[in-house]
């Protein structure tokens, strides 16, 4: 029994979590035939699955079946530019483990799975439009470009499986800010891939990322502005199902108006007090709170060490 179940070890009075336990959650979330959904999920937060990562995968396919189409990104690890002698041997394809958790692995590994050729922010994709919205995500792509294509049709959707907390935002943040064209100062990152003449070719990170606590801030929104279309529970996780069009619609408004709304509130945050155009943070102060955020860190792993 052990060998089908999530890593995590089992106790005994632990809830079993079943794919047809699933594919009703899901149901009653509102999940269904005829749409693009894009997945971000805590695979840990479920509970037990049976099967783990393959079979919460099995039962979101078997709820959008026959014409939807599952979604996720599959994004990979960047390096220092220039590369080093051991970076410089990492080739970027399909079959390149992601750093994006074990539904995003499962999805790489499905018989069905169609990616991207996009060498970092790659997506993966299972379904009837997975070849279309695959093929469109190349070198030449925005980073976030699947995400867009889906919220722009009118038929993309954002499952989260998990608390606010650990699973972060709806996709679409990532979108509003390319579509902003806000510029932020970050290291010079890349990775080699091959193209289509077998050339190897290091591709550089040329798009703005974002701060992950401070993308939380749009959740209100989302919810007062009618974005959200339910919620409920997946297994033992909370779900919640939300219209990518319209949290795209939302984010950009409220960026419009205000560039740093995605900011977080932590005085030590370098990404947010100081590597944006608009960032208005003093150096000094953010390296002061930040070093002394690190500090306890280390104080709170040294008192847990003692015997």
């Amino acid at each position: 029994m052990n060998s089908v179940l999530n890593s995590t070890a089992i106790k005994p009075e632990a809830e079993i979590i079943t794919r047809d336990r699933l594919v009703e959650d899901l149901k009653n979330l509102g999940v269904q035939t005829g749409y693009l959904y894009n997945v971000k999920a805590s695979l840990k937060s479920i509970g037990f699955v049976e099967g783990g990562a393959k079979t919460v995968i099995e039962a979101i396919l078997e709820a959008i079946s026959p014409d939807g189409t599952l979604v996720s990104d599959s994004f990979v690890d960047a390096f220092p530019l220039p590369l080093s002698e051991k970076h410089a041997k990492i080739i970027s394809d399909r079959h390149t483990p992601s750093y994006a958790g074990a539904i995003a692995n499962a999805m790489l590994k499905h018989p069905k799975a169609v990616c991207s050729t996009h060498p970092i922010q790659r997506f993966v994709a299972i379904g009837a439009q997975a070849e279309e919205l695959m093929s469109q995500h190349t070198p030449e792509s925005y980073a976030y470009d699947v995400l867009r294509v889906m919220a722009e049709s009118g038929k993309g959707r954002n499952i989260k499986i998990g608390s606010d907390d650990k699973v972060v935002g709806v996709g679409t943040t990532h979108v509003a800010i390319g579509l902003m064209k806000f510029q932020q100062k970050r290291r010079r990152c890349g990775i080699n891939y091959r193209d289509d003449k077998g050339r190897i070719i290091t591709f550089e990170r040329n798009w703005s990322g974002g701060c992950a606590v401070g993308f939380g801030n749009f959740n209100p929104l989302y919810e007062k502005r009618g974005a959200v279309i339910k919620t409920g529970s997946i297994g033992m996780a909370p779900g919640k199902l939300t219209d990518m069009g319209k949290t795209l619609q939302i984010e950009l408004d409220v960026l419009s108006k205000d560039p740093t709304f995605f900011f977080c509130h932590d005085p030590a945050c370098l990404d947010c007090r100081l590597s944006w155009e608009f960032s208005k943070g003093n150096y000094l102060s953010a390296k002061f709170h930040h070093s002394k955020n690190k500090l306890k860190l280390i104080s709170h792993k040294l008192i847990r060490r003692r015997p």
